[in-house]
Order: C-alpha cells, then sequence, then structure tokens
C-alpha cells in the first residue's frame, strides 16, 4: 500500500483562531455538507419557509450563527422509494445558484450530489464535480451503475477537484467496501466519512438539536482497513433549518474562508467533528496538522491545545487514539489525558502508525479528529 502524498509545514501552534505556520496560516471554519432543497427531497417545509431552491437555502445558510460554510449534496436520481425527485436540467440549476450565491470571504456555498440508494447500496457526499453522476435513462451527464461503487471510485480519481465523503454508513454498504481488501482507488476517492449524522427530519431551529446516528465505530475500522480519512459531522437537512438545527459543526483548516481553500482543506483531511459550536482543536505531530503523512522519522513530538470561549464547555478528556493501518485492528489509547486543554508528548516514531483524538467536554459534547499518518 502506497503512502498518499501531502504537502508538509512547519507549523507552531498557537491558541487562538489561527494555526500558524512559517508560510501560511490556517484559520478555524464551520460548516455542514449534507443537505438539501427541493430540488430534491429538501425544503419540506416550503409551504411555511417560502424557501424551495438552493438559492433561498444558502441565503437562510448564511444568516446561522457559527456557520461559514454550507454544501447542498442533492440525491442524484429521481425515482428510488422515496422519489427524491432529482431533475438533470435542476442538477445543473443549483450549480449555478452555489456560484452566485458563494461570497468568498464572508461564506462559501458548495453544491454536489448525494450518490446512490439506500437498499444494496449506501449514499455518498460528491463535491467538485458540476456534472450529474447517474444511472437514469436522460438522467445523468455521467453514467455509473445505482451499485456500481468500483466504477465511481474510478470516476473520482479521475477528477482531482473532487472529494467523496460516506453518508450514514452501513457494513454492507458500497459492496461491503468495509469487509472487502483494501481498495487504493477508493482510498484516494474518499476524504471522510459521517460519524455522526441527522435526524434529517429535524425542524428545530434553536441549535439544540441531537443526532440521530452514530458510526464512530465505522470510521475507526476503515482506519484499521488502511484507509486515509476523516471524520465528519452531518446533519442531512431536509427541513429549513440550515445550521439552525445542530450546534454540531465540522471544523475545517483553512487558509482562507473561500471555495478552493475549503474544498482543498477537505481533500487533504484537515477537518475535524466537533458536537460543539465553536471548538478550536490544534493537533500536530512533529509540526504537522491533521491529515498529513509524516515519513522518516525518528521520533513523533505530539503538541495538543483546545479552546472554547464558553467556561462551561471544559475538557475533561483527552484520548489520544493510534493504530496501524492495514492491520485490520481497531485503534487502541495511547494516551489519555483527563481535566487538561493542552498536552505535549516526545517518543520513539512507530515503523508505521496513525493518531487522532477523542475529546470529551464537559456537557457530554464530542470531538473526534483526522488522524495524522507517521511512518519511520
Amino acid at each position: 500500500m502506497s503512502f498518499f502524498p501531502k504537502s508538509a509545514f512547519m507549523v507552531q501552534f498557537l491558541i487562538g483562531i489561527a494555526i500558524n505556520a512559517s508560510s501560511q496560516t490556517y484559520n478555524f471554519y464551520r460548516g455542514n455538507l449534507h443537505a438539501h432543497t427541493a430540488y430534491s427531497d429538501g425544503n419540506k417545509d416550503s409551504t411555511k419557509s417560502h424557501v424551495n431552491t438552493p438559492a433561498g437555502s444558502f441565503q437562510y445558510a448564511k444568516q446561522s450563527a457559527n456557520f461559514d460554510y454550507i454544501g447542498i449534496s442533492e440525491h442524484n436520481h429521481y425515482t428510488a422509494r422515496e422519489n427524491p425527485g432529482m431533475h438533470l436540467e435542476d442538477y445543473a440549476k443549483g450549480v449555478d445558484q452555489a456560484k452566485d450565491e458563494n461570497e468568498d470571504g464572508s461564506f462559501v456555498c458548495l453544491y454536489g450530489m448525494e450518490f446512490g440508494i439506500i437498499m444494496g447500496g449506501g449514499h455518498v457526499l460528491i463535491y467538485g464535480v458540476d456534472s450529474l453522476i447517474g444511472w437514469e435513462s436522460g438522467n445523468y451527464d455521467i453514467y455509473c451503475g445505482k451499485s456500481d461503487y468500483k466504477n465511481l471510485w474510478k470516476i473520482l480519481t479521475a477528477r482531482p477537484a473532487s472529494f467523496a465523503i460516506l453518508a450514514h454508513p452501513e457494513d454492507v454498504h458500497f459492496k461491503r467496501l468495509l469487509q472487502s481488501p483494501y481498495n487504493a482507488t477508493a482510498d484516494q476517492a474518499i476524504c471522510g466519512v459521517a460519524v455522526v449524522t441527522g435526524p434529517f427530519k429535524s425542524k428545530m431551529t434553536n441549535y439544540k438539536q441531537k443526532p440521530s446516528g452514530n458510526f464512530y465505530s465505522y470510521y475507526k475500522w476503515m482506519l484499521a482497513k488502511g484507509y486515509h480519512l476523516g471524520p465528519v459531522i452531518d446533519h442531512d437537512t431536509h427541513m429549513t433549518v440550515f445550521g439552525r438545527s445542530h450546534p454540531s459543526r465540522t471544523v475545517v483548516l483553512a487558509e482562507s474562508l473561500d471555495r478552493e481553500h475549503i474544498m482543498d482543506a477537505y481533500r487533504s483531511m484537515r477537518f475535524y467533528s466537533s458536537g460543539d459550536r465553536n471548538v478550536e482543536v490544534c493537533f500536530t505531530i512533529n509540526g504537522e496538522v491533521m491529515g498529513s503523512p509524516i515519513e522518516d522519522t525518528d521520533n513523533i513530538v505530539i503538541d495538543i491545545s483546545i479552546l472554547d470561549e464558553d467556561i462551561k464547555d471544559k475538557t475533561v478528556s483527552i484520548k489520544i487514539l493510534s493504530g496501524k493501518p492495514g492491520s485490520n485492528v481497531l485503534p487502541t489509547v495511547f494516551k489519555s489525558i483527563p481535566n487538561s486543554e493542552t498536552f505535549s508528548f516526545r517518543g520513539p516514531a512507530p515503523s508505521s502508525a496513525y493518531y487522532f483524538l477523542e475529546i470529551t467536554q464537559k456537557d457530554g459534547d464530542k470531538i473526534y479528529t483526522a488522524p495524522i499518518w507517521v511512518r519511520k
């Protein structure tokens, strides 16, 4: 299995609004990439909200608190058990509306698709492809069979600007990807797994919704298989509540708030899933940020800093989990740090390992980071 290429940066950690490096600065930007409008099966309350287009949904999301970006991921097909209703011409309209509503430097609007069906399939969030991928006659730009995930990974890897996230994954999904031998093409296409999701029918707008699905175990097993990916939190929004049902956010580390850098952060796995609305997590090994590879090193230096401006959101536990990629053995706790927002460690480098954080706050909110991979 080849080690995936990434850029290397000398990073100095500061607790605050950004991670500063010798040549660039990473800021924290919060959002969600799993949402739907009436162009498929979202905006189900449109008679009350008067919002039924991607444009109106983007405008609504811009006013949500602690929200810097949103991705609308319409279902890619028209017919199915729940009849999501996507038309090819509407997908093109959604792409255009996202471009029109996007405000680099203020709020980022992305438009993508949720490929696949649940029964005998599995849902994949796809961004960076402005053409509809599908299987229904006359209702696609790029053909891919509805259960042909092997071909889907090839389609995506042929488009280096794209990335995919596994939504609410089950063990049997994606042609039993989790039970099958490691697939390098899938690894290149997929950047993330939803560890928390939904509920998709939520109508709450007070930022107090609790999630209904947890797929943390799937994430850990994918890492054990050897896949390089990070954890996201999905809202799976089907009502007009964009960013306001949940306090949870997927937080990306990006140089600036624009489409190019938000998407680059996802492709590079510089992100973490957060049940908290505003916590800032700084995690490096040898100065490299989450999502990075580190090669040819004899020692590792782990640095962790956590900042939350809400005093009540005290960190009660930091767990550093570690495992060996491709071992098919779940990661275990490498270090457990109680009641602290900072931690440093220095020790010998393993021959091959990944490290990521599981953080628990006093109110029970969980934060999971993307790993850092180390190879001697």
